[in-house]
């Protein structure tokens, strides 16, 4: 059984981002590199066995905790169209600088198969972008289902978080549920 949810999100993102940050923002949306910017992270864990790729070894630090140092991952890896593997239709990531300068806007479109593997990073990217939002949070719409549901759950912004709407109210969106059990 797989524990994909589809994500599509449309929004305005302000156009006076700095460099680093539309650089931060490609790399996220898997169109860009890793900016230079975003280095290793030393991470404190518990069980690092599991954690280890096949190439690092385990290290403790001064305190005797183990650590793992690692490279920030992104929200998406490849923003090129694919086809999606549990959905209709085509995955993707797209941004582009809209023509009229009048409006001052990035416009982003993207549809995703995510993973919960992915959740952390989504909910991280999806905070930074509110927080970009062109205009106010009528620049935003989209849509969450898991991937073997009919049912689109609308998704917008509420008190400057994304939030869903089900069952006549909202909720918070997949990657920011809490975990059963």
């Amino acid at each position: 059984m797989a524990d994909i949810h589809e994500l599509m999100f449309a929004m305005d993102v302000r156009d006076d981002l700095p460099d680093t940050e539309l650089a931060e923002l490609r790399w996220h949306l898997g169109l860009g590199p890793r900016p230079a910017h975003l280095t290793e992270e030393t991470i404190i864990v518990n069980e690092v066995l599991d954690l280890l790729d096949e190439d690092q070894e385990p290290v403790r630090d001064e305190h005797g905790d183990w650590v793992i140092k690692q490279l920030p991952e992104p929200a998406w890896s490849d923003g090129s169209p694919y086809a999606a593997s549990k959905l209709p239709g085509a995955g993707f990531s797209v941004l582009v600088r809209s023509d009229d300068r009048d409006t001052g806007r990035w416009a982003l479109t993207c549809r995703w198969e995510i993973h919960p593997d992915g959740h952390g990073e989504v909910a991280e990217l999806m905070g930074w972008l509110t927080a970009r939002l062109h205009e106010d949070h009528h620049s935003f719409s989209g849509y969450q289902r898991w991937y073997e549901d009919d049912r689109l759950e609308q998704l917008s912004i509420q008190d400057g978080e994304v939030v869903a709407r089900r069952d006549g109210g909202f909720v918070p969106p997949f990657w920011d549920e809490p975990d059963e059990g």
